[in-house]
């Protein structure tokens, strides 16, 4: 949680403004107490997952996959309720877990489609949290209508009670129809004929006639000329009625205390149910104040950082899109070991908008929120932030604004550290610029010291001094128009700004005669210092700007020496790997030539000529050992010449290929010489002679695919070695390694299985046999490896 100071920081950089977009948000008025008492979180995790969570219902809104979210009430104070043994609740408290049921059911369905899950995962997650009866809201649909009302046939008791109401409200109608005819046609009754009082039906007479007609008078009007009977040919008829609504009672208590019965086991379930409405809530609602704004999700880092890219104050952003007018973004990247801004400039240009700006994005941020700033922006982490923003005057503590700012100041030396972000307004201003410049400078260099983040903006020439002599201090302007006597709102780090104070008074009319003065009293020396000031550090400016572009020089050169080092490297192994491949065909060519041997062997030991047969094949065992022998040196060269620098080199984490070809894939684990390295969806265990060091493979994400062309890869390799691979890996590389060797017109494979129980052997012809482009496939003689390779021709 972040410490904050003082307790009225909301108000300084006006975050309880953003808070209260986002409670206009809100849908239910739970969300909005939750609203104010989530706290900022320091955890980057947390902080990433939350503006995770915004930005995916963000996606889903733009995708028109609208996450199904509606009004709602609190059902919290229901709920214990509701678990008392025997307890009813109201037709009020069971419409509200009836509507929590219904959103739980049209999220279920909004997420039953698979591709929304995997598309918004956060979201998901969140809600899989939800577990309740579908039949639980059919039951209550059986109790209450649409209005809330129990339902005339919610049992067939009640619904026999409302037949006979029904029954008996027709026939009051039919006798007091007949009442009002004949009282009326002897012009006994007023001029509304008939009113309703205690609940029943009864007769408006004129007073003079209220004896003549047999009744209970229930009301008079306040005049006394008009008196309200119920005539007695309807009373037997009411009270039945009467009799009746009080048995429909009982019997709706009976119904709701049997459907509270059965919603009762699920008191738990539906308190989740609400606590993944409010959170979801909460996101949807960040999500609405994100749009207004064109809000995006920063990068972070686990530091204090300041990083902003075309960033805007939200606040003024909107208020100027509601009367059309620009709003200046501002860029704020400090690098090295820069902390501190010391912000300079005339007044009205921006300078306590800006400071303000950046406390008010970092709260956004550090509570879960996007701001509007470039999705480049690179936003630290602070864990303390206190500000002195405004006038401090305090009549209850007796303290002047200067003694308020002071007594700012002594919390702040006391408490800041190098996770802290201070923003300072008017540095040193309320007294004696001259104490008040000293003072403030002195400040400044405590805070330094304790590696305080912060912005300052002040007029003082001896801070925006000390800004560009001490290391981790840096000035910053708000640009000026000369011409037009007008500030442009950019910042712009690395200069001091001036105040332009005689300008600014001369466009405002002062007269001649009165500046003429205030520039005598001022003197030369002020104005000297100021564009001294200026120069030096603008050229300061541009000697780091020549630094940095050396530095970067000399990292490009670094790197192309690597790259050199890396192209040499590959250039000898292909040039190693040629040779190969064409010992490998000779050794090919003398596998076809071995039947032609033999029929000529045969033929010499039919002749009985039996000391030639035997020269000619020791003759061609040599020539075949000899280039046999090549072939594995080349191949030793190849594949295993760098195993000791390699195995040095892989590590748990680490990224590699296979020597014979195939993806990259990340090492899970060691276990002395081989490596379980993941591959996609696949896990594998692989001799670690068999690997090579790779860089981590490049992700991207596509809106579009291209199918007229295939890209084919200038390094395919035509051997692939199988062996101590399960069968399931084994299928997907020989799989993935046939398809490969498709794409790049291969003309002739090795897959090399090994002979052992004979699976891998079976995995591999089956396969190929799946494919039409094989021609043809062998397996070699014993000495080249036997059943345990096959050749396949393409």
């Amino acid at each position: 949680m972040i410490k904050k100071y003082p307790k009225d920081i909301f108000e300084k950089v006006e975050f309880d403004k953003v808070l209260l977009l986002v409670e206009n948000a809100l849908l239910g008025e739970k969300a909005i107490e939750y609203l104010y008492q989530e706290k900022f979180q320091t955890d980057i995790h947390l902080i990433q997952m939350k503006l995770d969570q915004v930005d995916q219902w963000s996606k889903a809104t733009a995708d028109g996959n609208a996450i199904p979210l509606e009004n709602y009430e609190s059902i919290e104070s229901d709920i214990p309720l509701l678990k008392k043994d025997g307890y009813v609740l109201s037709v009020d408290a069971i419409r509200r877990i009836y509507k929590m049921i219904h959103l739980a059911k049209i999220l279920i369905e909004f997420f039953d489609d698979h591709t929304r899950r995997k598309a918004y995962p956060l979201i998901f997650d969140i809600y899989n949290r939800v577990e309740i009866d579908p039949d639980l809201l059919k039951e209550i649909d059986r109790v209450l209508d649409d209005r809330g009302e129990v339902r005339p046939d919610a049992s067939p008791e009640l619904l026999k009670i409302h037949k006979a109401i029904r029954s008996k409200e027709r026939e009051l109608d039919n006798v007091f129809s007949q009442s009002l005819k004949r009282y009326g046609g002897e012009g006994m009754l007023a001029d509304t004929n008939e009113s309703l009082r205690n609940g029943r039906r009864v007769l408006t007479v004129s007073a003079e006639y209220k004896r003549r007609i047999s009744g209970v008078i229930h009301d008079e009007s306040a005049t006394g000329k008009t008196v309200y009977i119920e005539p007695s040919e309807v009373m037997p008829i009411n009270n039945a009625i009467f009799n009746l609504y009080t048995d429909r009672k009982k019997e709706v208590y009976k119904v709701l205390k049997d459907l509270c019965a059965q919603i009762r086991p699920y008191a738990e379930e539906l308190m989740t149910i609400e606590s993944v409405l409010i959170e979801l809530d909460l996101i949807r609602a960040k999500s609405r104040v994100a749009s207004t704004m064109d809000a995006e999700k920063p990068q972070l880092i686990d530091q204090p950082h300041f990083g902003y890219k075309k960033a805007y104050n939200p606040l003024l952003l909107l208020k100027n899109r509601a009367i059309n007018k620009e709003t200046i973004p501002f860029n704020l990247e400090l690098h090295g070991a820069n902390r501190m801004l010391v912000l300079s400039g005339p007044n009205a240009g921006g300078k306590s908008v800006t400071m303000k700006s950046v406390g008010l994005l970092q709260m956004m941020v550090q509570f879960g929120m996007l701001i509007p700033a470039d999705p480049n922006s690179k936003i630290g982490i602070f864990k303390r932030i206190f500000t002195d923003i405004g006038d401090q005057q305090s009549l209850e503590d007796d303290l002047s604004t200067y003694s308020s700012r002071l007594q700012n100041m002594k919390y702040f030396l006391e408490n800041a550290n190098e996770d802290t972000l201070v923003l300072i307004d008017e540095f040193g201003s309320g007294t004696d610029p001259k104490i008040g410049g000293a003072i403030a400078e002195a400040i400044l260099k405590q805070l330094n010291y304790q590696k305080v983040f912060g912005v300052i903006t002040t007029h003082y020439s001896n801070l925006k001094y000390y800004a560009f002599k001490t290391k981790g201090v840096v000035n910053g302007a708000m640009e000026f128009n000369k011409a037009k006597l007008a500030p442009t709102y950019q910042l712009i780090i690395g200069k001091p700004g001036s105040s332009f104070a005689f300008e600014i008074a001369e466009k405002s009319g002062l007269s001649k005669r009165v500046l003429n003065y205030a520039r005598h009293k001022t003197g030369k020396n002020e104005k000297a210092i100021d564009e001294l000031l200026t120069n030096l550090q603008a050229e300061k400016k541009e000697v780091e700007d020549r630094m940095e572009i050396l530095l970067n020089k000399e990292d490009k050169v670094d790197k192309m020496i690597r790259s050199y080092d890396e192209l040499y490297k590959e250039l000898e192994f292909r040039r190693k790997k040629l040779k190969l491949q064409q010992k490998e065909a000779k050794l090919v060519e003398i596998s076809y030539e071995n039947r032609e041997l033999e029929n000529a062997i045969r033929e010499i030991k039919e002749a009985k000529n039996l000391e030639k047969a035997k020269k000619v094949a020791k003759k061609h065992r040599e020539s075949r050992k000899l280039v046999q022998s090549e072939v594995e040196k080349l191949q030793d060269e190849v594949y295993y010449g760098d195993n000791a620098t390699v195995d040095k080199e892989l590590k748990e984490g680490s990224y590699v290929r296979m020597r014979s070809g195939g993806g990259t894939g990340q090492i899970v684990s060691l276990n002395k010489n081989k490596a379980t390295i993941q591959m996609g969806f696949l896990n594998m265990e692989v001799p670690l002679g068999e690997l090579l060091p790779s860089g981590a493979p490049i992700e991207y994400r596509s809106k579009s695919v291209n199918t007229e062309g295939v890209v084919r890869s200038s390094n395919f390799e035509s051997k692939l070695d199988i062996r101590g691979y399960t069968k399931k890996d084994a299928e997907a590389y020989v799989q993935e390694f046939m398809d490969k060797a498709i794409i790049n017109n291969a003309a002739q494979l090795k897959i090399v299985h090994g002979k052992g129980s004979g699976i891998l052997k079976k995995v591999v012809l089956r396969i190929i046999r799946e494919y039409n482009d094989v021609r043809e496939y062998w397996h070699p003689e014993d000495e080249m490896g036997g059943d345990g390779v096959t050749y396949v021709e393409l």
